[in-house]
C-alpha cells in the first residue's frame, strides 16, 4: 500500500508532524524508519497519539505506574513474576492481582504513551516517515488505544533534542520583532517547569524579543530560543513590533538619545509600546512542499490554534481496538502548502482541560473524538500516600548521592567527557552514547522517593542533551572544537566567559553615565560589573571612587578607608591607572599633597593622554604644593574662585545629587 505522504525529519521535524496531525485531526499510522529498518510505529486517532510501538526497549507500563505512585515496588515485582509465568498484558495482571483498578491502568497507559512519544525525539534527523491515512497498523498490538495530548512531550522533546536548523530558521525570520501571549493561549497544556512558567509570565507583562528573554536570566539562552520557537509553532504567541518612544507626557518631539562612543548602544530611558504587526506571513519552511514523485512529504506545519478535547467518553474493552474513521475524501496531504506564522490574533481555542498522565481526576483530559472512537474515563482517585515520606533504602541513598555529585562535577567537563566518548568519535557513536546515558539520567525515570533531586537530575540530562546536539552537528562541532582549543569548552568556562563579557559591557555603560554625571546609574552598573567579574581592578576602583563621593564618606577616616581599598586595586593591577589617579584625588582631599602629586605623576606616566592627571600636576606645581578642593566625579578639576568652607569639600553637581 502506497503511503499518503512521506518525508524525513531533517525536512519536517517530529514536532511539526505532531502539530500537523493534531491540527488536521488525522486518523492513521506513521511508520518511522532509519536506513530502511523500522524504528517506530505511531497510531493517531482524530489527531491525538493513541499507540506507539518502538523497536528499542524503553519504559514498561509497570515501571511507569510505579513512578507515578500508582503501584508499589513490591506490587511491580509481583506482577513481573506473574508475567513470566503467564505472558499477558501487564495491565491485565495488575488488575487480576488487585493491585490496580482499570482506571489506574488507563492513567499508567497514558503516562507510558507520553514517555514513548518523548523518546522518539532522540531519533536522528535521517529518520524517514511514511503516513498511511485511515489505516491502523497497530490493531493487534497491545490493548485498546488511549489518546494523550502531545504538547507536554513535544516541549520536552524540543528542549532535549532540538532541531536547531529549524529553530534558527524560524527565529531568524523574527528579526527585531517581539512576541506576546495571545489572549487565548493555553500554556498550561505544555506542563512547563517552574523556570519556563516564570519566563512566560514576562510575555504576559510586555512583548519581548528572544534576546530580551535570554537577558532576563530566568532561563538560559538556549532554552529561551527553544521556548519562543515552541510557542510560535503552536500559535500561543503573536508577533508585535516593539517601538521605543519618549513618555507621552512630554510635548517635545522625540529626540535620539546620546550614544556612547565605545559601545554604540543608546541608554536613554524610553517607554516601550507594543503595536500589532501588519505584514505578510513569515514562512516556517525554507520552501513550500512540492507534490512530486521525489518529494511527497508532509509540509512543515505552522497551524492555527490547536484544538482542545471536548468530553470524556466511557472506556471500551473491546478487542481488537475500535476501527479508525475512514480517510477523508480526496485527501492529499502531500500537496498542502506550508502554513505560516500570522501576526493577527488567532481564533479562540476551546476551554477544555489538557490531557495529563497524572492519576489525579482534576488533571484528566477529555477527548474530542467521533462516536466510533472511545476513550477511557479519568482516574477517580489517586492511591493514598503516607503523610510522611518513607526512609530511603540504601540503594536509593547511593543513587541520590550519585545524582547530586554528578550535577556538581558535570559543569566542569567538556561535551566529550560528559558523553564518555573520544574526541574523534563519529556522530553515530555520540548519539549511541547519549541514548544509553539518557536511559540512566532521564529525570522521568527517577523513583518517586527521589523527587527532591529531580532538578539536579534534570541539570545533568540537560547538559547531556546539549552535548549530543552539538557533537552530532558537524558545523556546531567544528565551532566547539575551536572552543576547546581556546580553553572555554566546559559549561563552567562558558558561564565565566558570559559573565566577563556582560561585566565589560556594564562597565562600559558605567563610564558613559559617569561622563554624563549620572552618578547613581553609573554606580549601579559598575557594582553589577564587579559582582560578575571581581578580578578586575578597574571595576572595584570606580565603585570605590563613586562611594567616596557620597556625603557620609567625606570625613578623613572614611576617606582613608576608601584609599585602603584603592591600595588593594593597585596590588591587583600595578598599572591600574584609574585606581592610582582616584587615590591621588582622595589624598588631595585630606591634604596629603606629596602623596597626591606622586599618584598624579604616576597616572600621567601610565597614560600620557590623561589630561586630568597632567592638569593636577601643573596645578600642584603652580600652587607650590597647596591642596585644592577635589574635582567632580569624572575626575576633571576646574579651579574655583575660592575654596569651599567647612565640610563642603565635595562640591559640584555630584555632591548635590547625593545630598538629594
Amino acid at each position: 500500500m502506497a503511503p499518503t505522504a512521506e518525508g524525513t525529519f531533517d525536512k519536517t521535524p517530529l514536532s511539526n508532524l505532531l502539530i500537523y496531525a493534531l491540527e488536521r485531526g488525522l486518523s492513521g499510522t506513521f511508520e518511522l524508519s532509519l536506513n530502511e529498518a523500522s524504528v517506530a510505529t505511531l497510531l493517531f486517532i482524530e489527531g491525538f497519539p493513541a499507540k506507539i510501538r518502538t523497536t528499542e526497549p524503553g519504559h514498561f507500563l509497570g515501571e511507569v505506574m510505579a513512578d507515578l505512585g500508582l503501584i508499589t515496588g513490591e506490587q511491580l515485582a509481583a506482577s513481573l513474576e506473574r508475567l513470566q509465568e503467564s505472558p499477558r498484558l501487564q495491565g491485565e495482571i495488575l488488575i487480576e492481582l488487585g493491585f490496580a483498578t482499570e482506571q489506574m491502568v488507563q492513567a499508567g497507559l497514558r503516562g507510558h504513551l507520553d514517555r514513548k512519544l518523548e523518546q522518539l525525539f532522540s531519533l536522528p534527523q535521517e529518520t524517514a516517515f511514511a503516513y498511511f491515512d485511515g489505516v491502523d497498523n497497530l490493531a493487534r498490538f497491545g490493548g485498546p488505544p488511549v489518546q494523550i495530548d502531545p504538547l507536554p512531550a513535544l516541549w520536552r522533546g524540543v528542549r532535549q533534542s532540538p532541531s536547531w536548523e529549524h529553530v534558527d530558521a524560524t527565529l531568524r525570520r523574527l528579526g527585531a520583532l517581539g512576541v506576546r501571549l495571545t489572549a487565548n493561549a493555553q500554556v498550561s497544556r505544555f506542563q512547563f517547569g517552574r523556570n519556563e512558567l516564570a519566563a512566560i509570565e514576562l510575555f504576559q507583562q510586555k512583548p519581548l524579543r528572544v534576546i530580551d528573554l535570554a537577558n532576563s536570566k530566568i532561563v538560559g539562552p538556549s532554552v529561551a530560543q527553544l521556548l519562543v520557537y515552541c510557542l510560535l509553532i503552536t500559535k500561543q504567541v503573536e508577533l508585535v513590533e516593539v517601538v521605543a518612544e519618549k513618555p507621552a507626557s512630554s510635548p517635545q518631539p522625540q529626540v535620539q538619545p546620546a550614544t556612547p562612543p565605545s559601545s554604540g548602544q543608546a541608554f536613554a530611558r524610553v517607554q516601550l509600546q507594543a503595536k500589532p504587526v501588519v505584514r505578510t506571513p513569515l514562512v516556517i519552511e525554507e520552501m513550500p512542499v512540492n507534490r512530486s514523485a521525489s518529494d511527497s512529504r508532509i509540509s512543515s506545519p505552522m497551524p492555527a490554534p490547536i484544538p482542545l478535547p471536548d468530553e470524556v467518553r466511557p472506556a471500551t474493552n473491546a478487542n481488537p481496538p475500535p476501527a479508525l474513521p475512514g480517510a477523508a475524501s480526496n485527501l492529499d496531504i502531500g500537496s498542502m502548502i506550508s502554513t505560516t506564522i500570522q501576526s493577527s490574533l488567532p481564533p479562540p481555542m476551546t476551554a477544555a482541560a489538557a490531557v495529563s498522565v497524572a492519576p489525579e481526576p482534576t488533571s484528566s483530559p477529555a477527548m474530542n473524538v467521533h462516536e466510533a472512537v472511545t476513550a477511557p474515563p479519568p482516574v477517580e482517585s489517586s492511591p493514598s500516600l503516607p503523610s510522611e515520606p518513607a526512609p530511603l533504602t540504601a540503594e536509593q541513598s547511593t543513587l541520590k548521592n550519585k545524582i547530586l555529585e554528578r550535577a556538581i562535577t558535570i559543569s566542569g567537563q567538556d561535551y566529550f567527557q560528559m558523553l564518555g566518548v573520544d574526541r574523534d568519535a563519529t556522530a553515530e557513536a555520540v548519539q549511541k552514547a547519549f541514548i544509553q546515558l539518557a536511559k540512566v539520567w532521564h529525570p522521568d525515570r527517577l523513583p518517586a522517593a527521589l523527587v527532591d533531586v529531580k532538578e539536579a537530575c534534570s541539570k545533568v540530562f540537560s547538559h547531556l542533551t546539549e552535548a549530543n546536539a552539538t557533537l552530532s552537528d558537524p558545523e556546531r562541532r567544528q565551532e566547539y572544537m575551536t572552543l576547546i582549543k581556546e580553553g572555554g569548552a566546559t559549561p563552567d568556562d562558558q558561564a565565566k566567559i558570559q559573565a566577563v563579557v556582560e561585566a565589560a559591557t556594564d562597565f562600559q555603560k558605567a563610564e558613559f553615565h559617569l561622563k554624563r554625571n549620572d552618578v547613581n546609574q553609573a554606580y549601579e552598573l559598575v557594582k553589577k560589573a564587579w559582582a560578575l567579574d571581581p578580578e578586575q581592578a578597574d571595576y572595584l576602583a570606580m565603585m570605590t571612587w563613586l562611594e567616596a563621593q557620597k556625603p557620609e564618606f567625606v570625613g578623613r577616616e572614611k576617606t582613608l578607608e576608601k584609599i585602603a581599598v584603592l591600595d588593594k586595586c593597585v596590588k591587583m593591577n600595578a598599572h591600574c591607572e584609574r585606581a592610582i589617579f582616584w587615590r591621588g584625588m582622595l589624598y588631595k582631599r585630606i591634604d596629603e599633597g606629596a602623596r597626591a602629586v606622586k599618584d598624579f605623576k604616576r597616572a600621567a606616566d601610565l597614560n600620557p593622554r590623561n589630561l586630568d592627571a597632567l592638569r593636577e600636576v601643573r596645578l600642584h606645581n603652580m600652587r607650590g604644593g597647596a591642596s585644592k578642593p577635589p574635582p567632580g566625579p569624572g575626575g576633571s578639576m576646574r579651579p574655583s574662585a575660592k575654596p569651599p568652607a567647612g565640610n563642603e569639600t565635595l562640591g559640584g553637581l555630584f555632591g548635590k545629587l547625593f545630598k538629594k
